[in-house]
């Protein structure tokens, strides 16, 4: 256990800074805007505090003892150590620097948080950024354990006591290759997909256990025999004719969409939420505000296109 007297003050220890840098008491006492009284008052306090004499004096000079020196050593290394520390709070109330984590799912880490990254590296280089994919259940983990500033998805049992904000919220609807006559039927149920090869996502995602949860779906959409990971594997398995599949607005404008074609679903009408998920009683690092921020903005951007919800701002 470190031994620090309680009797012991910062301003004792600039005191004596000064003194030992200045040689003197009166120079020392001028730079400090103290009385030369109050100055010896908080040295001979030090000294008794440690309990050794630290300044050999005279009737004209003033100089340290071998113990004062090797003491004056420490306090400069402690004071360039605190002097870092305060620039370094600095930097990163003023956005030189810093490192924001963040979980989220594939969608929202591809549509919502990539894009606005260039503009923030070129505004704040010295931010550094994580993204983490994960499902619903692995990003309320990853924030409740702290390892994430925040995560961005859909609400799961296992985020417990985290503090939720709603988002965003996107419609569900078809994707399947452009010649696919369902993209362009007047209306779209779910039933109209019974006939066809469906290919999903795997159970421990939040769209699968929407379609799970959703009226009218037909056996083949919650019994498929083919389940991916991640939209990009999910697209590519559509692109190659093995079916077709159904995910949310904003899934579907995920980079490996590619040529596939979209249309929401008339019936079920199904909602995916995507939420802000922190700890409670953490305020975000000046840096995560400032990325929580512009993925607000890049939400707002977004949300006059078919099939998104614009939620009330979190912030």
């Amino acid at each position: 256990m470190p031994v620090f007297p309680n009797n012991l003050s910062l301003r004792q220890l600039r005191a004596f800074d000064e003194v030992a840098g200045q040689g003197a008491f009166a120079p020392a006492a001028r730079e400090l805007c103290i009385t030369q009284s109050a100055l010896s008052e908080s040295i001979r306090q030090l000294e008794e505090a440690v309990g050794m004499r630290l300044f050999d004096r005279t009737t004209r000079t003033v100089g340290l003892t071998s113990a004062g020196q090797a003491f004056w050593q420490d306090v400069r290394q402690a004071f360039d150590t605190l002097e870092q520390g305060i620039q370094n709070l600095g930097d990163l109330a003023a956005h030189r620097r810093g490192k924001v984590r963040i979980a989220a799912a594939p969608s929202v880490l591809a549509v919502l948080l990539l894009p606005v990254l260039p503009a923030l590296h070129a505004q704040y280089p010295g931010i550094e950024v994580d993204l983490v994919e994960d499902s619903a259940e692995g990003i309320a983990q990853r924030v409740q354990a702290g390892w994430v500033d925040f995560g961005v998805g859909a609400a799961h049992p296992a985020g417990g006591e985290l503090v939720t904000q709603p988002l965003v919220s996107d419609q569900m609807g078809l994707v399947a290759r452009k010649d696919e006559p369902l993209l362009r039927a007047p209306r779209l149920v779910a039933a109209d997909i019974a006939a066809r090869p469906f290919v999903g996502l795997t159970t421990d995602t939040a769209i699968s256990q929407l379609l799970a949860a959703a009226p009218g779906m037909p056996a083949n959409v919650l019994q498929t025999p083919l389940r991916m990971s991640n939209p990009p594997l999910l697209f590519e398995a559509v692109r190659l004719g093995l079916g077709v599949t159904i995910v949310p607005a904003l899934t579907a404008r995920h980079p490996g969409m590619g040529d596939l074609g979209f249309r929401l679903l008339d019936a079920p009408y199904i909602l995916r939420r995507t939420l802000l998920i922190q700890r409670p009683r953490r305020a975000l690092s000046p840096a995560a505000q400032l990325l929580c921020e512009a993925l607000v903005q890049q939400v707002q951007t977004l949300a006059s296109r078919a099939g998104m919800v614009l939620e009330p701002a979190p912030l």
